[in-house]
Formats: C-alpha cells, structure tokens, sequence
C-alpha cells in the first residue's frame, strides 16, 4: 500500500508540472480473504484521487497457487505481481493499436517489484522507468550486491556471518552484519525475490528515487550503474498524502492532539505491515508508562503464528494485549488506537516525537515534520535504514537497530531501554532535533523551483516527453 500511495503521488506531481500528461495506475489487488484491510484503503484512494487526466485500472483478480506461500508474505505479493503480465500485455496493447494518438504512451513506471513489466515495454517500444520507494542507500546496497552476486560469483549471504563490520560503496561507515536486511543475505529470499528485483533496476531508461540530494548526496555520489546510459532521479520526498481513516476517526484523534501541550506527545507506529507479539507489547507498555510522557500509539494485532502470507490485523479490545490497568492509569495522557492519519498527526504542534519501525515512507515523513525519530526496524530493509539515520546522518535516536521481527530467537527489547529511548527523542534542545529541523527545511525548499529534486523531476520529463 505505502508503495501504491507513493506511485500515486509522483502521477499527480507530475502532472502538475505538465498538463499534457495523462496517467493511469494499474492496480493489482490482494484477495479479500487475506488483506481486506488494504483493500478498504485502495478504495479510499482511488475515490479521492481520480480526475480526468488521472485514472485507476484495476487488474482482473488472479487465483494464489499453492507454491506463492512457500517463502514468505512478500514473496507472495511477489507471484501475485509477476501474475499479471499477461493482463498488463493486453492493456498496453490496447493503448498502442488505438487509432487516438493521445493514448499512446510515452512512458511505463513500474515499482521496484514490477520490473517484469519493462519486458513488456521493450516490445512494444515504450520507454520505461523503475520508482525505487526506499531510499538511495538500499538501493546503492542493493545493486552492489548483485553485481558482486552475477559478476563476480559471490555468495552475499555470508556477509550475514562476518565478525566485523563491513564497508560498502554506499556508506561512509562500516556496516555491523547485524544490521544487513534478511531481503539481502537470506538465501531464498534473495535469489528469489532481491536478486530479480535488482536486474530489473538495470534495466530501462532510468530509476526515479523516492529521496532528495541533501539527504542522501554522499549515496547518490556513490552509485555505480556500471558505464549504463540509466540515469537516477532523486524525486522526492513524495509523502503519502491520502489518509485511510473515516472522517470521525480522525478528528478524534485531532481533538485528542488539539488538546495536548506544544511537543508533549509521543507518537508509536510500526507501520500498515508492522506488529509486535504479546510480550513485546507488554513490555513498550511498561517503558512508556515509566516514561511519563502523554502517547499516541498506533497498536496492530500481529499475524497468527505458523502462518506465511497473513496480514496484521485490529484488537478488538486493547486490554487483552496490555498489562493489566494499563488503559485506566494511563486513561489522561495516553491513547492507544488502531489507525492514524499519520502525516496530519506528525504534522501536529503536539507531537514531539517517533517510534517507528523507520520504513522509508515514515522516514520521511518525519523528516518533513522536523520530527526525531527513534528507531525500531521490524524487517525488510528497516534496519539498514535505522543505522543510515542514527549512525550515517545522526537524524535519529536508537531504541534498537538490529531488531528483527524474521528472526524466532529476537530478544525482547526490554522496557528499560524503551524509556531511556523515548526521554532521549523528546529532548527539547538536542542535537538530533536540531538536525532534524535543519533536514526539514532542506526537504521542503528542495521541491521548489530551482531545487535539487524540482530540477531532477525536470530532466525526467523533458526526457519523457521530448527524449532529450
């Protein structure tokens, strides 16, 4: 979904800066019986986005086989993507026999996971472009990984077993192994899924990245694409500007805030795909409390056990996860919910600091906000992303960089290292704020004109448009 949103955003940017563009997003849906949360906010979005030069394709629903479970949940989303080739096939073939050259394409974005597609492209002739939704950095790893994988025959999964930390293209420190994302050195999951999905980075005319120069510049300096005539446009920060919550919801949780002092309130989200098992909760519970600060905290219910493809879902009652009195001690400063209109609440003068699983959407929208973060990765590429933002650009404060919610012998974090955490993101006067606040003007001032990712987005529509 963070993904869908962000591809939705960069059209209506675009189209913005160009009114001869028209643009229609495929969308290709879970079923029902698996993710019917996601579905409700696919729905939202396409209701409060549709106008006449953007437009939603839905894809015909594709039968899971068997086989799609065999890895994980990602690798699932996976099958269910490269499952609608042939529907994709037929779309763009309808566009480009249409006898109206305004249907035409000028151009296939596929997401970072779809790369697939830009075979499609290839035939038909149809200029293509990857959107990279995580940040430069990943994407430097990455492909240094695959290079290392295809030209060299390397097995990168032993990295995962090295003693000392390890120095790599895009980092100006070295990186413990512990921090390595599972996508990377797990075996299966990186030649099944990370290994094709940076070939297909390779591939097409460009890669449009979800960052801007002044936040990443060391990374972007870094990045090899191997004497290609590939490009990398750092476009963003494009946040997610749709709100998936009813209308009550949320002004609820606004008035909750409205009511609260300037910069007194933590905010806790681990994110749409993110949860926490049962003693894990009890003890952030417990750290928070200690604390004594006022909270917002966005609490999902994990997965049932032993299952592969299952989504986070809702409590019915919060009491049942919580330590006992929890909700009736806490009942004046704290609020503990199932989904936020997180850009509205970290754009909110109460809100003074994050807790987040430091998925790159949430990145940076807390870098927009002038908000600290402290960092809790869960999986994916989150902990490689808490260590560029504690360690490489001193943005962030630690609460754990390694934790992995892959990982059966993950040990607790305990509630003492969770107050220590939240004392130190909600320090009025540190150096952290203080570079936060300076980041966020630059990834504001960076979208207007004669900015660094205005200028990029300009290149990559003159490149769109007129080739050149």
């Amino acid at each position: 979904m963070g993904h869908l949103a962000q591809l939705v955003e960069l059209a209506k940017r675009l189209i913005s800066r160009d009114k001869r563009f028209s643009i229609t997003v495929l969308i290709s849906r879970l079923p029902d019986s698996l993710d019917p949360v996601t579905n409700k906010l696919i729905n939202s979005l396409v209701d409060s986005c549709t106008t006449e030069s953007l437009q939603f394709f839905q894809l015909p629903p594709t039968n899971p086989a068997p086989e799609w479970s065999s890895l994980s949940r990602g690798y699932f989303i996976q099958k269910q993507l490269d499952s609608q080739k042939p529907h994709v096939k037929k779309f763009i073939q309808q566009r480009q026999t249409d006898e109206s050259s305004s249907s035409k394409l000028v151009g296939v974005v596929v997401d970072m996971f779809s790369t697939s597609i830009i075979d499609l492209a290839e035939e038909f002739g149809i200029p293509s472009y990857v959107f990279f939704t995580s940040g430069a950095a990943f994407l430097g790893l990455l492909l240094h990984f695959q290079s290392l994988q295809d030209d060299h025959n390397q097995d990168v999964s032993e990295f995962s077993n090295s003693k000392t930390a390890l120095s790599f293209p895009s980092f100006a420190n070295p990186i413990p192994p512990s921090v390595l994302p599972v996508v990377l050195v797990d075996k299966p999951l990186w030649i099944h899924r990370f290994l094709p999905c940076a070939r297909g980075c390779r591939k097409g005319q460009g890669i449009l990245v979800n960052t801007f120069t002044e936040l990443e510049a060391y990374v972007l300096d870094s990045i090899n694409l191997s004497e290609s005539s590939q490009e990398i446009y750092a476009v963003g920060p494009i946040l997610n500007q749709v709100q998936y919550v009813s209308r009550e919801v949320q002004s609820g949780i606004m008035e909750w805030l409205d009511a609260q002092p300037p910069s007194s309130v933590i905010y806790i989200s681990f994110g749409s795909l993110g949860s926490l098992q049962f003693d894990q909760v009890k003890e952030l519970a417990v750290g928070l409390e200690r604390s004594g600060y006022r909270f917002l905290w966005c609490l999902r219910r994990p997965p049932p056990k032993n299952t592969i493809v299952d989504f986070p879902g809702e409590y019915e009652n919060y009491g049942d996860v919580l330590p006992e009195g929890f909700l009736d001690r806490t009942a004046n400063i704290g609020k503990v919910v199932s989904w936020v209109p997180q850009l509205a609440v970290l754009s909110h003068a109460a809100v003074g600091g994050f807790i987040s699983h430091c998925g790159w959407n949430s990145t940076l929208e807390s870098i927009w906000c002038g908000l600290p973060l402290a960092t809790w990765p869960l999986d994916s590429e989150q902990q490689l992303n808490a260590f560029q933002l504690v360690v490489e650009l001193e943005l962030s404060v630690e609460i754990a960089l390694d934790y992995s919610s892959m990982d059966e012998n993950q040990a607790l974090v305990r509630a003492e290292k969770i107050e220590t955490g939240i004392r130190e993101v909600m320090k009025s006067d540190s150096e952290v704020r203080k570079k936060v606040k300076e980041m966020s003007y630059k990834s504001m001032t960076t979208m207007k004109q004669g900015g660094s990712s205005y200028e990029s987005l300009g290149r990559l529509i003159g490149k769109m448009l007129h080739g050149s």
